[in-house]
């Protein structure tokens, strides 16, 4: 098989179209099942929300800033470092700015008030994915393309007209509309996409504490979401004449937006003598008003549209097998406005001290992920389906469908040898977000999906993460550095086998596989935090 790619088309395309969001999607940019933030967080794993007194732990538990017997300001950053080999010259490497905040603690009688502030990252979308396959027992793109947007007319075999914009790119590219080779299996697939960007919170914290046994806090967050990528399908296919039927999809993507979330939460200490306690806190969905915009979409293939013959039957042209393409661009002006409301969190926890040489914690957290809601702005007028004008119900459906409750188990520890010196390690484990057999159906009744530009969606398994650390305090100074290693694969597919699977012929491709298996990801990454702080 001749793999022949577009070397062309990073100076193809210049237009702009919108980028669909979806259950997958809206999964991708607002999940934070991850453990960023100052390192002495980072090091204990985020088990902090019960034994509180760290800067991070506001957007866990806002009570643990009521800990506070002193003013703090700290700064944190440090470089990422991906687990798989990027793509081409994609980096491997990357700066990451975690946080930077302070707290305020001013006496009163019978306790302390504390004012907090704290900028911290909570969600880094820096990563270079590469999915690859070559045994794809005949299952293609394009049968699906053919099936969801009714390209073929089963009955007589005829075309009717594609809707919807990767069809219709599809269509004018002559991805499945040769004479003779609508019936082309493919061969293997590459995928690589180029995600920048992260999701930042700005929490504005007000706690405190009634003598020492009870703690009370809020924190209002306000986010700020800046995504991008750049994302490129290359399908090999050969034609039964020797031709040669490769497709190449390429298409940026970026969305910006902001959004704001309300937390509450509580310490107790219920043996006046003890120092064990008891933590509960809730974080409500953050309402995100997201815009997607300055994208675009090229599609290119080998063959071109050349006219219609006497008896008015269209005839193609076989460019070459030096690698020419014909290359269609999308239209101009497209852009989608977009809502997404993330799922409750709910978290509890327990915590203890040993004189001053041994401190421990550990917290649920479970966030309803089946509960995600998309929807669009009422006055934007662009609406043609039976839903509601404030959420896709479809959509909303498919969510319920594909997710699935996360569960979130952390453990930390910190051992002090010394006043001066601090040891800690922490872990923690995520449920998978997705149900077993999860899809991306793209064929349900979704707005957003009339502007899909790519079939490719990854279920995610579990992530572990392990984290260890050290402190060192001289006088009202502190350093801490942490490391933390994050574990977690992804089942990658390029597109649904739904309309070729199970000896289904409607879509007229032949496969030889009865499903299409997954692509398996390293999503591994390693990170190094240092803090540097200030308590006075």
């Amino acid at each position: 098989m001749k793999r022949l790619l577009a070397s062309t088309l990073a100076m193809a395309a210049c237009a702009t179209a919108a980028f669909a969001q979806d259950t997958y999607n809206n999964e991708r940019i607002t999940s934070t099942a991850d453990i960023i933030g100052s390192a002495r967080y980072v090091a204990m794993g985020g088990a902090m929300g019960a034994l509180g007194a760290d800067i991070s732990a506001m957007s866990s538990n806002p009570a643990a800033i009521g800990m506070f017997r002193r003013n703090d300001i700290s700064i944190s950053m440090g470089p990422q470092i991906q687990g798989a080999t990027p793509y081409g010259s994609d980096p491997r490497a990357r700066y990451s700015f975690d946080q930077v905040g302070f707290v305020a603690a001013f006496r009163n009688q019978g306790g302390f008030v504390n004012f907090g502030v704290n900028f911290q990252k909570k969600a880094n979308y820096d990563h270079s994915l590469f999915a690859s396959s070559a045994a794809l027992g005949g299952f293609t793109q394009a049968a699906q393309l053919a099936k969801i947007y009714g390209l073929y007319d089963r009955s007589d075999g005829t075309n009717s007209a594609p809707e919807g914009m990767l069809a219709t790119q599809a269509y004018n590219a002559m991805l499945y509309d040769l004479p003779g080779n609508t019936r082309i299996a493919s061969q293997g697939y590459d995928f690589n996409r180029l995600s920048k960007g992260q999701l930042y919170g700005l929490d504005i914290n007000l706690s405190g504490n009634v003598q020492d046994r009870c703690y009370l806090g809020m924190t209002f967050g306000l986010d700020f979401l800046n995504y991008s990528s750049e994302q490129r399908y290359v399908e090999f296919r050969d034609g039964s004449d020797g031709s040669v039927q490769d497709y190449d999809i390429l298409s940026n993507q970026r969305v910006k937006g902001v959004g704001f979330n309300f937390k509450a939460g509580t310490i107790l200490r219920p043996v006046e003598d003890s120092p064990f306690r008891i933590s509960i806190a809730v974080e409500t969905p953050t309402f995100y008003k997201l815009r997607q915009e300055d994208s675009f979409f090229s599609i290119a293939s080998k063959w071109k549209y050349s006219g219609k013959d006497q008896q008015g039957k269209a005839q193609y042209t076989y460019l070459n097998q030096s690698g020419e393409y014909n290359i269609i661009d999308s239209p101009d002006g497209n852009y989608l406005e977009f809502n997404v409301r993330s799922p409750w969190k709910f978290r509890f926890g327990i915590a203890s001290t040993y004189e001053r040489l041994l401190a421990w914690d550990v917290e649920y957290e479970v966030a309803l992920n089946n509960h995600v809601k998309m929807g669009y702005p009422t006055s934007s007028g662009r609406y043609n389906q039976a839903t509601s004008m404030d959420f896709d119900r479809e959509m909303n459906d498919l969510t319920g469908a594909c997710m699935r409750p996360q569960h979130n188990v952390r453990l930390g520890l910190e051992v002090k040898p010394t006043d001066a010196v601090a040891v800690r390690a922490g872990y923690n484990f995520f449920s998978s977000p997705m149900k077993n057999g999860a899809r991306l159906d793209q064929s349900i009744n979704s707005y957003a999906l009339e502007y899909a530009l790519g079939t490719d969606y990854m279920n995610l398994s579990a992530a572990n993460i392990i984290t260890f650390g050290l402190g060192y305090k001289w006088k009202n100074v502190y350093a801490d550095v942490a490391y933390k290693y994050r574990m977690q694969k992804g089942d990658f597919y390029a597109f649904d086998d739904s309309y070729q699977a199970g000896g289904r012929t409607e879509a007229q491709f032949d496969v030889t596989a009865y499903s299409l298996m997954p692509t398996e990801v390293n999503l591994d990454r390693h990170n190094i935090t240092f803090t540097l702080g200030v308590r006075f």
